[in-house]
Formats: C-alpha cells, sequence, structure tokens
C-alpha cells in the first residue's frame, strides 16, 4: 500500500491559492460576520437615536429683525380697531378676522384715546418652489411706523404675530394671534430645549384664537399650532410635532444684532421665537422593544457565531473550513427570518424622525435610515416567498422544479440600490424641506395671492415618508431580485433547480424541501457521487439549518482529524475523480479523498470511523455545546451519522444532560 504523505509534505502541496472557491469562502465568512455586525450597530444606533434627542426634542429658533420682509406702513390702530390698512394686508386674513385682530390687538395694548401707527412684515420660509410657511408680524408706534429692518434700537408698545391653527374645536383650522404687550409687566419663563440650552421668555404675552367669522376666544400662553402626527406603523408609537410662539429676552444678544425693537415702558428686547419639538408616543417602549429583538437575534445568529468562527479560523490557519451563507439559509430558517424581520420592523418609523431633524443632525443617520428601510423590505420579501408562496399548490410539472435565486446578492443588491437611488434624487434634504408640505393645511395665510402655510393642519396627521419612498422600494425590490436570479444563473449556470435526486439521499429526504422559488442550492452537483450513491456535504446540511456534534465521553478525535485538507479546497465546493468506495476511510477513490493524520495520540483511541455523529437543528448548537445552557434545555436528535450513513431518531430522542458535546463539521451522509 503507497505510504501517505508527511504533515509536513502534505502541508507544503495544499497552499492556499487565490481561486474562486477560495475567495467564496472568504465572502461567504465576511458576509456572515456583517450579518451580526448588522444586528449589534441596530442596536447601537437605536441607542445613539435616543440619546440625541430623535424620539423627543425641543429646538428654539430666534427670527431677529433682520430676517423679516417689509410689508405695509399704511395701519393706523385705535380702540376701534384697524382703519386704513392696505387691501393687500386685510387679504391676508379676510375682512371679519382682520377687524376682530385690530379689535384685540388695541385692547392688548391698553389703547384709550390715541391712535397709534401699526407696521406689518412677514416672516416667509419657503419649503419648495410653490410653497411656503409664513407668519404676518405686527410692529405698533406710538407716534411713527416701526422699522421691520430697524438700525439700532427701536421704541415700539407692542408686537404681535398672526398665523393658523388647528384643534378639536376648530378642525377646519382658525387664526392664532400671539401678543408681547409694553402695558403689562414681564413675567420672566424659560424654555431649555434637548441640548439644555436656556432661552428666556416672558409669560406675559397673551394668545387669542380668532374664528374664519372674527369670533374670538381666549387661548393659553403655551398654545400650540403646527401640530401634526405621523403613523407610519401603528398609533401606539404615533409621532407628534408641534411649535409654541413665544416673545424671547434679546437682552443677552445686543452686540450680535444691526437693530432691534424694545419696549418703551417695560424695556424688553424682544423679537419672535419657536419652540419646535416633537416625540415618538411610548418611545421607551419601543427602545426596549429594539434592544430585545436585537438581543434575542445576536442569541440565534450565536449557533452560526459558532460556525463561522471556526470557519474563520481555518482560513487563517490554512485548513479545512465549512463554510455557507447565513442569508441564503434564512430560507430554513424561519424563527431567526423573522427576527431580523422584526429588527427593522420600526424603520419606517426612524425615517420619519430622522427626516423631521433632519437639519439638526438627521442627516448623519438619514442613509442609514435607507439601509434599514432597505433591509426590512427585502427580508419581508423573503419571508413571504418562504411562508406563503412555498405553500402554494405546485402542479406537478413544477414540482421538485423551482426558480432559484441568491439570496446575498438579493439583499446587498436591495440595500445599496435603494440608497443609491434615494441618493440620486437628493431625497434627504428634499423630504426633509417638504415635511410641512405632506401635512394637508386646512387654513392657509394669503400673501400676495399666495397660499402661505402657517400652522392648521388636518387631524389625520401628515403623509409618513414610506408612502413617498413605496414606488423606488417597489422599484428596487423588483430589479434586485431579478438581478439575484440572472447572478445564480452566472454562478451555477441555472436557473430552475432539478431536485429530483434528493429522493436518493436518506438525510436530505427528510427535510421539506421548496417548491416554486428557493434561496437554497439544492443542485445535485453539489452532492457526492460514489457508485449509484448521492453523499450529502456537511456544508449543505448546515444550509438546510442543521449541524452535528459528537459525546465526548465516548470520543475523543484530534482536531480537523476527520476533514484534513487546505482551506483553498472548500467543502462547501469540492470535487475530485470519480469512483466507488466507502466515504470517509483513507483508501477511498471517490470524489473526496479524506485522509487521517499520522500518528493519533494515545489519549484519543477513537477514530473517525467509530464516531457516531449526531445531527440537531442549529439552533440547538449553543445548548449542546454548552454545559448550562445544557441543564436547562437538551435539543432533540434530528438521526444520527455513523460511517457516512445517516439514520434517523425518534421524535423524543434528545442529547443526554450530563454528557459534554463538541461541535463537529461532521461528515458525509447517505
Amino acid at each position: 500500500m503507497r505510504r501517505l504523505p508527511s504533515k509536513r509534505k502534505f502541508a507544503k502541496k495544499l497552499k492556499p491559492k487565490l481561486s474562486v472557491a477560495y475567495i467564496s469562502k472568504w465572502c461567504r465568512v465576511i458576509s456572515n460576520l456583517m450579518a451580526g455586525a448588522g444586528i449589534f450597530a441596530t442596536g447601537v444606533i437605536v441607542l445613539l437615536l435616543l440619546t440625541q434627542g430623535m424620539f423627543y426634542s425641543t429646538n428654539f429658533y430666534t427670527f431677529p429683525q433682520d430676517t423679516w420682509v417689509p410689508r405695509y406702513q399704511s395701519c393706523r390702530l385705535s380702540v376701534s380697531g384697524f382703519s386704513s390698512c392696505h387691501p393687500a394686508d386685510i387679504a391676508v386674513t379676510g375682512s371679519a378676522p382682520w377687524t376682530s385682530i385690530g379689535l384685540q390687538l388695541a385692547s392688548e395694548l391698553d389703547l384709550h384715546n390715541s391712535t397709534v401707527f401699526a407696521t406689518t412684515c412677514a416672516l416667509n420660509l419657503p419649503v419648495s418652489a410653490t410653497q411656503a410657511i409664513g407668519k404676518i408680524i405686527f410692529l405698533v408706534g406710538e407716534t411713527s411706523f416701526p422699522s421691520c429692518n430697524p438700525v439700532g434700537p427701536q421704541v415700539i408698545l407692542g408686537m404681535a404675530v398672526v398665523d393658523t391653527v388647528g384643534t378639536a374645536d376648530f378642525p377646519d383650522g382658525a387664526f392664532l394671534m400671539s401678543v408681547f404687550s409694553d402695558a403689562k409687566p414681564i413675567q420672566p419663563a424659560t424654555v431649555v430645549d434637548t441640548q439644555g440650552n436656556t432661552i428666556p421668555v416672558t409669560t406675559s404675552a397673551t394668545k387669542t384664537i380668532v374664528a374664519v367669522n372674527g369670533t374670538r376666544v381666549p387661548t393659553t400662553w403655551g398654545q400650540r399650532n403646527f401640530v401634526t402626527s405621523l403613523n407610519c406603523l401603528n398609533r401606539f408609537f404615533l409621532m407628534q410635532v408641534w411649535a409654541i410662539n413665544h416673545f424671547p429676552d434679546l437682552s443677552a444678544s445686543l452686540k450680535t444684532m444691526e437693530g432691534y425693537s424694545v419696549g418703551k415702558t417695560t424695556g424688553y428686547i424682544t423679537t419672535f421665537g419657536l419652540d419646535n419639538s416633537h416625540k415618538v408616543d411610548n418611545y421607551m417602549l419601543l427602545f426596549l422593544f429594539q434592544i430585545v429583538i436585537c438581543s434575542v437575534t445576536l442569541v440565534l445568529l450565536g449557533n452560526d457565531g459558532l460556525i463561522t468562527l471556526e470557519g474563520l479560523s481555518g482560513l487563517l490557519k490554512n485548513k479545512p473550513v465549512l463554510t455557507y451563507d447565513i442569508l441564503a439559509s434564512l430560507e430554513r430558517r424561519k424563527i431567526l427570518l423573522f427576527a431580523l424581520v422584526g429588527v427593522f420592523l420600526f424603520s419606517p418609523l426612524y425615517a420619519d424622525v430622522i427626516r423631521y431633524t433632519y437639519t439638526i443632525n438627521g442627516y448623519h443617520y438619514w442613509s442609514l435610515s435607507l439601509v434599514m428601510v432597505g433591509l426590512i423590505m427585502a427580508l419581508s420579501w423573503m419571508a413571504i416567498l418562504t411562508c406563503i408562496v412555498q405553500w402554494l399548490p405546485v402542479p406537478a410539472a413544477w414540482r421538485n422544479r423551482p426558480v432559484c435565486y441568491s439570496a446575498p446578492f438579493f439583499v446587498y443588491c436591495n440595500c445599496i440600490g435603494f440608497v443609491v437611488v434615494e441618493a440620486a434624487q437628493r431625497r434627504g434634504p428634499s423630504a426633509a424641506a417638504t415635511f410641512w408640505g405632506d401635512a394637508p393645511s386646512t387654513l392657509c395665510l394669503n400673501m400676495d395671492g399666495m397660499a402661505v402655510v402657517s400652522g392648521a393642519f388636518s387631524m389625520d396627521g401628515a403623509t409618513p415618508i414610506i408612502y413617498t419612498l413605496m414606488p423606488d422600494i417597489a422599484v428596487v425590490l423588483m430589479v434586485s431580485w431579478l438581478v439575484s436570479i440572472a447572478a445564480h444563473k452566472v454562478l451555477t449556470g441555472s436557473v430552475v433547480l432539478e431536485m429530483t435526486w434528493t429522493a436518493q439521499n436518506a438525510f436530505v429526504n427528510q427535510v421539506a424541501l421548496p417548491q416554486w422559488v428557493t434561496s437554497l442550492d439544492l443542485d445535485k452537483k453539489n452532492t457526492i457521487a460514489i457508485g449509484t450513491k448521492l453523499y450529502c456535504r456537511p456544508s449543505l446540511m448546515v444550509l438546510l439549518g442543521y449541524c452535528t456534534v459528537y459525546d465526548d465521553n465516548k470520543y475523543r478525535l484530534p482536531k480537523d482529524e476527520h476533514l484534513n485538507f487546505s482551506s483553498h479546497m472548500s467543502s462547501h465546493t469540492e470535487a475530485t475523480e470519480a469512483g466507488t468506495s466507502s466515504v470517509g476511510t483513507s483508501t477511498m477513490r471517490g470524489k473526496v479523498m479524506v485522509q487521517p493524520q499520522p500518528g493519533r495520540p494515545s489519549k484519543a483511541p477513537s477514530s473517525h470511523e467509530d464516531v457516531h455523529y449526531m445531527v440537531i437543528s442549529i439552533y440547538g448548537l449553543l445548548a449542546a455545546t454548552f454545559p448550562w445552557i445544557r441543564k436547562v434545555y437538551q435539543p432533540q436528535i434530528f438521526g444520527e451519522i455513523h460511517q457516512n450513513k445517516f439514520t434517523p431518531s425518534k421524535s423524543i430522542t434528545r442529547i443526554e444532560k450530563a454528557h459534554a458535546y463538541v461541535y463537529s463539521r461532521g461528515d458525509c451522509c447517505s
């Protein structure tokens, strides 16, 4: 009998080659590691979103007078209200509300028999080429018309801001009038924003709701407008947005202003300010759910992590490896698939939150939110194919002939393609700019013939961004799926998978086979054919959701003894000349040559041929190999492999609680 090569000669002969098979193994290992890293990163991102105020925020905006747009200096104000106002000003609200606004302003300023001067200014914030957000502002002077853009200090009797509001009592909208009156004592207060900054304001400002018919209703100092909500998933995690008008104290900022207005009696220096806030209802439960589902998913992936790290170790040391694609195996791992869908379930909500905060710091996370949306859509499509399409009745002609696609190509192509498509359209800044435009406005200000959004929105809420993205999502999803089918064709040479061979293998014959469409590469060429028998590779077994362990109390094998070939040969793709013999012996002539290591240690008397490998679900791998888990849960044994022959086990058979078990790449089986 020919003498086996020495260990040194064998290692030298089988140095790694930069072959397609070798690169493919690295790609599979890296892809699996990225899956785990992605889940961990999702939890970290949600934590960052929480700490940076993505689920609740208060941001204060001050609008100095150099940002105001002058309108008209024509209105005179007395106890009888406005007179001699420009028709364009009256048209802003309509005649009846304008008259009521004048009467209310005169009452707030405590005018007696005097007639004062009222200048109108505008604050316009364009959100698109055809739409803007705006307010009309009144400056009241005692002896002359105040300037909208003063240079240096100017004395005023009061300041008023008019915009619109929607409430339960005024669902179709009304006008909101906020007034700072120099005739009232200043009552200091503060607003604290998300960054911890304190902004001094005054609670002596008053607010009044003016209906479109001119009716006036006093309201609270904290009356909100620009109130809308987004319900992209369910109302339990409803996102609410609102704004509150203020008159901030600018006495500490005089050096930075060219001009400003100051109260004649109080000396209060002020302008218009806006407290803009948002909150996601029950966001702590959302955060808790995200952490729990990420943890559960990482635990489920821990079984794959053990196998992947073994494969990585083997690649780095040029030792035998077992590699497979987790993404391709999700079809057989429905619990893990649903857990992954749960991890990215709230991606549409994150996209809405980041869209709202885009101009603050949301742009840092916008692309990440799009990746998460792409992942939830890709995984959901795979879940539909696996859990719905697979169970549809199959015509006899198509039985055991499913269309095959590459799951890794599909997932990565969908995520990258979706981000690229949205980036090409500059979706982030454009979606942020049109945020208020997506909320149906019920009452606008008519500024020179243009309807200006000013704070009154429908109680139904704004349109979630996911609806805007849906056409792009559908196109990218379908294109990616077709690309993944084409990729499988290029890589394997076929689109339709022929699976009639599975009846010839005892192990595969015990597994429910896919119909219609599949991501499992169950091609006959991935088996080992010896004579009339077809042997299932260990990598195919793992792809189908199973792995092997052996009882370390009964058998003690040197590491890698049963698969001693270099890492440039893959358990996923190896092939040699055909022949006939028993698989797994040292004198075999067949598709795989398996060589035992010379010089077995005396402490390991068991040979590879003696070992009974136990086939268990991959979900039970950590439970089988870690004693403290095994004491609580003993995985069920699906079957045994002995001398390359698979024998099914009874459904009640489980591993022994007191025994020690070791993970093994196992053996080919018929």
